[in-house]
């Protein structure tokens, strides 16, 4: 039960993590996810926003990683 409770939310978290990062990179303004609240746009602030799209990624990968080890 445990495990299908991970992938359920691995399942719906990945793909809005992939869409917020893309989406951010179109727009040029990036939200942390995880972060309520924090938004940055790369002509305003572009270090916190490339940090931002660093961490969006990071969390992308290692979701994706998550997910396919459970599935298996």
């Amino acid at each position: 039960m445990r495990d299908a409770a991970v992938v359920a939310i691995l399942i719906v978290g990945v793909p809005l993590i992939g869409w917020t990062l893309v989406h951010g990179l179109q727009t040029g303004k990036m939200e942390a996810a995880g972060v309520p609240f924090a938004s940055y746009t790369r002509s305003k602030n572009p270090f916190m926003f490339w940090l931002a799209t660093t961490l969006n990624a990071a969390f992308l990968i290692v979701g994706a990683a998550f997910l396919i080890t459970a599935m298996l």
